[in-house]
């Protein structure tokens, strides 16, 4: 065990770490080569560039903890003394754990209080349409959308065209992924829009849209181009797949 703390060892065991956070989080490509070649310089560089920025610094024992106590808090609370608020405050972190049947009760009987409140109609419909219950959905995040077209910043209008999708209305959903892209360049509007058109063999289309997403990447900082990378592997992987179908 003496060759772990030893400056070799430890290096090792950099470089197996950030591999691990490369291969889980895929940055730029060129990343790899300087972790692989170019220990144990590329490692730190790598460390403090990529993993550092978003780090929680919060160990997952404490986090858990203060999550435990913000929930027993309101679940006294909507005992005691219930209103909109812990009501859909709870609905939300129990929706963030997957019981959304439980999330539903309470965004309910939240709505109940205050019908017009649109952060609990959304949580409502986005756990509506996590249980598979998309027409249900379709008529919160209808509601929602039809009073604040960009609220949380497009969220809900991107969850409505996939509820759409779930019902099979795909020419609904396009509609609605494409009155995000008249208004904004969000990627899940590109992304949504360009599959659908995959799907129904408007390859041309697909393209141009699913390559939006790949071509605004060199203009963003940092910071966020780390929050567009799911968007980005998955552009690339239809995009892979319509050009294995014309070789």
């Amino acid at each position: 065990m003496d060759w772990l703390f030893s400056s070799y060892g430890a290096s090792i065991v950099l470089q197996v770490l950030t591999l691990v956070h490369y291969f889980r989080n895929r940055p730029e490509w060129y990343w790899f080569f300087l972790i692989v070649f170019f220990p144990p310089i590329g490692p730190i560089v790598y460390l403090f560039v990529e993993v550092l920025p978003g780090w929680n610094w919060r160990l997952p024992v404490i986090a858990a903890f203060e999550r435990k106590k913000r929930r027993q808090w309101l679940e006294r609370m909507i005992v005691e003394a219930p209103t909109q608020e812990t009501m859909s405050r709870l609905a939300s972190m129990v929706a963030g754990e997957g019981d959304h049947e439980r999330a539903i009760q309470l965004y309910t009987d939240a709505l109940d209080i205050e019908p017009d409140e649109l952060e609990t109609r959304f949580g409502r419909g986005a756990s509506l349409a996590a249980l598979g219950r998309p027409r249900e959905a379709v008529e919160d995040l209808r509601q929602v959308v039809d009073l604040d077209p960009s609220f949380k910043f497009y969220e809900a209008a991107l969850e409505l065209a996939r509820a759409y999708e779930q019902l099979g209305e795909d020419e609904q959903a396009a509609q609605t992924y494409q009155a995000v892209l008249d208004r904004t360049t969000v990627s899940g509007a590109y992304y949504g829009l360009g599959a659908l058109q995959a799907k129904h063999g408007n390859k041309a289309e697909a393209k141009r849209l699913l390559e939006e997403i790949l071509s605004k990447q060199a203009g963003l900082p940092r910071y966020l181009r780390r929050q567009e990378r799911p968007w980005v592997r998955k552009a690339k992987a239809i995009l892979k797949t319509l050009k294995t179908a014309e070789a």
